[in-house]
């Protein structure tokens, strides 16, 4: 663990002398947008639009410097220790061995460490933070970590669920609560607008060119593709009633995930049901059925396939790191991606297949009965302290 902890550090320190500040950089592209943010006058989302939630532009303001390197420094050592702490939160709520295979299926990015210069560790550490509390008994305090992730991403109101069904109903309430209590405060300090700013990402139209549909639509004419609110989208747009199609379906198969989860549940299956295998349907369904998937949104997926990986699930292990390892290839190729040559975009394409392969992978373990659920390799290992 000390060797996978020192080569994140290793990789930060090439990165801020890599020339990650410079204008044509690709890993400095977002820290980039942070500083249009904050050089921005008046009320972000009244008076200019911004596509991140509250807690998410409050980090974007704590690591503004006087210069892009300053802020591209204070950025990646704030995701630096984001990314060790969530590993202790696994290595606190399910043991060594799961924080251990978490540091081990990041390792890939470290080849062109973009989580550093994004924030979305931020979401992953609530998000976990709140489910590790919830599991030791603390389901408030875990309520409130969870209704804080979802104003740092929306992403984590796929997992909130596991409260229902491991029947926390005081987490519920303080999920409820802090939820309704920060969507007002919210929107007594700056209107209505960011929240549509946030769920459509500034009013997006196209597909981004990652995305499932948006690859193919981008191999057939990549000369139509342009920058879009931040990112690369296709000159065809997601039609009208696309979106709302795209989200019944993200929650058809979330709802089928965590039905499938107390099902398991009742009939007597460990909790690593809910804690890895339903969490794990439920983010990906919301990547798969996504116009966008940015490159950092693997992060999302990497603290589940992590529970499951250290319980002994070689195949979640094993298609995590395919996907890890390809995202961070398809970031890397990000310019002859734009061109829509081939070497570069067959990767999106089998990275969006293994996701998709992932996800059915899940969802035929959920809807196994107990007994037919092969035995993990070293369940002691994985248990809490």
């Amino acid at each position: 663990m000390v060797g996978l902890l020192l080569a994140r550090v290793l990789a930060v320190f090439l990165l801020l002398h890599s020339g990650v500040e410079d204008e044509h950089s690709i890993l400095g592209g977002d820290a980039r947008r942070y500083e249009v943010i904050n050089s921005s006058e008046g009320t972000p989302y009244a008076d200019f639009e911004v596509e991140y939630p509250p807690l998410t532009l409050g980090v974007i303001e704590l690591v503004h410097a006087p210069s892009l390197l300053g802020t591209l420094t204070r950025l990646a050592i704030s995701q630096l220790v984001l990314d060790v702490a969530v590993a202790g939160l696994l290595g606190w709520g399910w043991g060594r061995r799961t924080a251990v295979w978490y540091l081990v299926l990041g390792t890939p990015m470290l080849a062109f460490p973009f989580p550093y210069v994004r924030i979305d560790l931020l979401s992953v550490y609530l998000a976990m933070l709140g489910l590790v509390l919830v599991r030791k008994g603390g389901e408030r305090l875990g309520g409130v970590a969870l209704a804080a992730a979802v104003f740092a991403k929306l992403w984590p109101l796929a997992v909130a669920p596991v409260l229902l069904v491991e029947r926390k109903l005081k987490g519920l309430a303080a999920w409820a609560v802090t939820g309704a209590v920060a969507v007002a405060a919210w929107v007594a300090w700056a209107g209505v607008a960011g929240i549509g700013q946030v769920a459509t990402f500034r009013g997006a139209r196209g597909w981004q060119i990652e995305s499932l549909p948006g690859v193919f639509v981008h191999m057939a004419d990549p000369s139509g593709s342009h920058v879009e609110q931040g990112a690369w989208r296709t000159a065809a747009e997601v039609p009208g009633w696309g979106r709302p199609l795209l989200t019944l379906a993200s929650v058809a198969v979330i709802t089928v995930a965590w039905w499938l989860a107390a099902r398991r549940r009742a009939e007597g299956a460990d909790d690593h049901i809910v804690y890895g295998l339903a969490p794990l349907a439920a983010v990906l369904a919301l990547l798969i059925f996504s116009p966008i998937i940015s490159p950092q949104y693997v992060l999302w997926l990497m603290p589940f396939g992590a529970v499951l990986a250290a319980r002994g699930d070689r195949w979640v292990g094993g298609l995590m790191l395919v996907t890890t390892a390809l995202t961070t290839l398809i970031l890397a190729l990000i310019h002859a991606q734009i061109e829509g040559r081939l070497h570069a975009t067959l990767p999106i394409v089998a990275r969006n297949g293994v996701l998709v392969a992932l996800l059915v992978l899940t969802l035929v373990r959920l809807a196994r009965p107990v007994g037919a659920q092969p035995a993990p390799d070293r369940p002691a290992q994985t248990q809490p302290a």
